[in-house]
């Protein structure tokens, strides 16, 4: 067996931040990026650039709380964003939009992934 499939297979799956319960009101703001696995802590986030000051962008992994029953699976060998009715949202490099709403975590009631105070919370998700 490639050693390097061999480690892709056994590789911890990226964790994920989900809402307990559906937002109460559906926030319309929209984040459109790629989704992809921060390295630093192993969570599934949407990268999008973010301008600082005119003409220079960055990179900036922004932490989804994803709706209730939204999870991790291994597909095809590879992770992959699966919906809470088990259907295929999205995998690491597609280009995802996003509509819902920054919160703090304590709001909201969820605990980061990454780590982070405030999370986008998703309201609607399409692959772009």
């Amino acid at each position: 067996m490639d050693r390097d499939a061999k480690q892709s297979h056994d590789a911890e799956m990226p964790g994920l931040t989900v809402q307990h319960k559906a937002p109460t009101v559906a926030l319309q703001a929209r984040l459109a990026g790629t989704l992809e696995i921060d390295t630093s802590t192993n969570c599934l986030v949407v990268r999008t650039p973010m301008g600082t000051r005119a003409g220079t962008d960055s990179l900036v992994d922004i932490d989804v709380a994803w709706p209730p029953g939204w999870t991790v699976a291994l597909r095809d060998g590879s992770p992959a964003l699966i919906d809470a009715t088990g259907q295929l949202a999205g995998r690491p490099g597609d280009e995802i939009a996003v509509t819902g709403g920054f919160e703090n975590t304590t709001d909201i009631g969820v605990i980061s992934c990454t780590g982070k105070e405030r999370v986008f919370e998703a309201y609607k998700v399409t692959r772009t």
